[in-house]
């Protein structure tokens, strides 16, 4: 049984047509020392944990190992099946070829993870999942959990992919960047974005922010830059109660951004509360480029 790096190598390397440089912007190759390298002999080693960083420089980010922890036990839990359901569905469509999707803000590597699933179980066409965040312990935990992929730490703002390299673009609940969704879609590949709706987690945030202004959440903004770049093909809400055990609370708690701005004690209060149902409500847009 191959090593993890040894895995992720080779999988780099079958598809090193994927990459470009994030320093000069040429084409590159894996070597046989691990390393993904272009002429310029710019080159990126790959991680012991079966993953790659393309990081041009350190960069420290906003969530850490024991958010991206903490949100790998509740996707596991089955939180967002329902919503990666429809999303497998709006991707499959009818699709007969094989598909590759760049999850871009992929995290701890689960909503690709299960896309997947749901794409293998709906045709036999194959699936190449390519997930790409900032954060080098989200991707960490992804390429722990998640073999088959091909897990990138690295910039969207500066992302080291060839253009015109993806079918499908996922973005759930992370920030975007059009200009790079518009150069690394192919012709007729499509932007899947998901934005919370205005009650998502209310019961938590009724909890934390009781007769403050964050009780209330508009996604009218992001939806608005979003038709600004993008053509909408289609729009749908996603919405359904998610039953809790005793033990999910806490990591649902910890892995949502409501929580990051809370003190301590408003955060131990809403454990007492001992929360056994919360709403899970999405906005899903699928765009096309615009044409320019």
């Amino acid at each position: 049984m191959l090593k993890k790096i040894d895995a992720a190598a080779r999988l780099i390397g079958r598809h090193s047509s994927l990459f470009q440089c994030p320093v000069c912007g040429l084409a590159m190759e894996m070597n046989e020392n691990r390393t993904l390298l272009c002429r310029n002999r710019h080159g990126f080693d790959t991680a012991k944990p079966g993953y790659i960083s393309l990081l041009t420089k350190s960069v420290k980010s906003d969530y850490g190992k024991a958010m991206f922890e903490a949100r790998n036990l509740v996707c596991r839990s089955g939180f967002f099946h329902p919503l990666i359901g429809q999303i497998g569905k709006l991707i499959l469509n009818g699709r007969t070829e094989p598909v590759t999707v760049l999850d871009a803000g992929c995290g701890e590597g689960s909503p690709l993870a299960q896309l997947a699933d749901v794409w293998k179980r709906g045709t036999p066409a194959g699936f190449l999942g390519i997930g790409l965040d900032l954060s080098k312990e989200g991707v960490a935990i992804a390429a722990r959990e998640y073999a088959g992929f091909l897990w990138c730490v690295g910039d969207l703002a500066r992302s080291p992919f060839r253009d015109r390299s993806f079918d499908v673009i996922l973005n759930v609940l992370s920030a975007s960047n059009y200009g790079e969704f518009r150069r690394l879609l192919r012709k007729d590949g499509i932007l899947i974005k998901v934005i919370p709706g205005s009650g998502h987690l209310r019961q938590l945030r009724h909890a934390l922010y009781d007769r403050s202004p964050r009780q209330a959440y508009s996604n009218d903004k992001t939806r608005a830059l979003f038709l600004r770049h993008f053509d909408m093909l289609d729009e749908r809400q996603i919405r359904y109660d998610v039953a809790l055990q005793e033990e999910q609370l806490e990591p649902l708690v910890r892995m949502t951004p409501l929580s990051w701005g809370a003190r301590d004690e408003q955060i131990q209060r809403v454990l007492r509360l001992a929360i056994r149902e919360v709403t899970a409500d999405f906005t899903v847009l699928v765009g096309r480029a615009k044409v320019r």
